[in-house]
């Protein structure tokens, strides 16, 4: 079963390369995109549940990715990674404090990889 992923990031490039990522990892299935902090809100509340995991970055074209971490917190399922150029450990305090599992700096590629590897094949539980 693959986990299915919302990826909320409005640099195309970071965008094209999340989702190589993905594939090339596999177990993953991206089943949704946002650019902005609505459209994240939007897209979580109009699928409820649907996101197993949630790729975040906090600056965005428009809005915050904090107002998007605090929304999946309520009442979604989803587990959420931070994927931000500002991933400072003030910062990674604050997302796990709001209930990402990670935040994880931009410039760290590879961390990310190795947290896609460790939580592939591990959907969230229904809560």
């Amino acid at each position: 079963m693959s986990i299915r992923v919302l990826l909320v990031e409005d640099v195309k490039a970071t965008h094209q390369l999340i989702t190589e990522l993905l594939d090339f990892v596999g177990g993953f299935e991206l089943i949704g995109t946002c650019t902005t902090e609505s459209g994240a809100l939007v897209w979580l509340h109009d699928h409820p549940g649907e996101a197993d995991l949630v790729i975040l970055d906090l600056m965005l074209r428009e809005g915050s990715g904090f107002s998007v971490l605090a929304g999946a917190a309520r009442g979604q399922a989803a587990k959420v990674v931070v994927f931000s150029d500002f991933a400072s450990p003030a910062v990674v305090r604050k997302c796990r404090a709001q209930g990402a599992l990670d935040a994880i700096s931009k410039s760290d590629y590879r961390q990310l990889r190795v947290f896609l590897e460790k939580h592939r094949g591990e959907p969230a539980e229904a809560g």
